[in-house]
């Protein structure tokens, strides 16, 4: 069990839960809609989805790895590190992946074929991040792709199931066409939500490649921290932070969020504090937390001012 938890990294999955949330939430407030059955299975979808999403970067990085010591390769991962084999590694992946696929095809029956793409959407990114001849996680793309994922696609996803049928779009099929519509004025809101949750949520794999460049240099991983060098890394790692703010900002001046998440604007001395402190001194086993926790510190007080804005209402 311990093994399987390091292998899934557990602790991690709040990244996507928060998103999740804050959706079905805004859902919520919106139109006091809650579908509880369709709020599991996407719950077990997404978790087994995120959880084998990580298990395959951990594989593929054990496979592919060049650097054979340091902090990486002896104690992060369990395969490498001992803790577990291959064979059993592939075993879960592949029970993660049949669970979830099985939710998100229940979730679609009860829903509509929207959601079918949207799932599927995510099903290959997921896969493609970690797998493949070149995933993701080793390109500058890597953080644009987490962050879009787990901010924006599950906000929206956890969003659209709780809404009635044709409230956001619709898809529909034809034998010549596949039809397609989506009401800006309606999506606006979960748009701009799900839009700071990726800025924050990206970060977090930003800053995991900081720590990780003079290693994904020998190992030959191309990340954006690689590419665009340490000092422009902690610059777009600040920024990100000072955007998902402004666009907080946007959100409640336009009427698009309920004001009292404006609540959130005094968590960002506290954030932007502990962001110098990450980029001034970028180690894995010392600073990263850091950026993990600027993450749950953002998304919770989001959750909780919307929270009290439902009940407020």
């Amino acid at each position: 069990m311990k093994a399987f938890i390091t292998f899934i990294e557990l602790r991690t999955k709040v990244a996507s839960l928060l998103p999740f949330l804050l959706g079905t939430a805004l859902a919520y407030y919106t139109l006091e809609t809650l579908y509880l059955e369709r709020f599991f299975l996407m719950l077990i979808a997404l978790l087994c989805i995120d959880m084998a999403t990580t298990g395959l970067n951990h594989f593929y990085d054990a496979k592919r790895a060049i650097v054979t010591t340091g902090y990486h390769y002896d104690e992060h991962n369990p395969i490498t590190s001992g803790q577990l084999n291959r064979k059993r590694a592939k075993r879960y992946l592949i029970e993660l992946l049949l669970v979830g696929s099985s939710a998100g095809i229940g979730l679609t029956l009860l829903t509509d074929p929207f959601v079918l793409v949207l799932g599927g959407l995510s099903f290959i990114i997921g896969i493609v991040y970690s797998a493949g001849p070149l995933p993701l996680s080793r390109t500058i793309l890597g953080e644009l792709f987490s962050g879009l994922f787990m901010g924006l696609l599950i906000t929206f996803i956890s969003f659209y199931i709780q809404v009635p049928n044709g409230y956001l779009g619709e898809l529909s099929f034809s034998l010549s066409f596949i039809y397609f519509s989506i009401k800006l004025t309606e999506a606006l809101p979960v748009v701009l939500l799900g839009l700071q949750l990726s800025l924050m949520i990206g970060n977090i794999m930003l800053a995991n490649n900081i720590c990780d460049r003079e290693e994904d240099i020998l190992n030959k991983r191309f990340t954006l921290p690689v590419v665009m060098g340490l000092q422009k890394s902690v610059i777009l790692f600040k920024l990100n932070t000072i955007i998902a703010y402004v666009i907080l900002c946007l959100g409640i001046l336009l009427k698009l969020l309920p004001f009292m998440m404006l609540v959130t604007l005094v968590t960002l001395p506290i954030i932007y504090k502990r962001a110098r402190i990450f980029c001034a001194n970028p180690v894995k086993s010392k600073t990263f937390k850091l950026a993990v926790g600027n993450f749950l510190i953002f998304a919770s007080t989001l959750l909780l001012t919307l929270l009290v804005s439902i009940l407020m209402k």
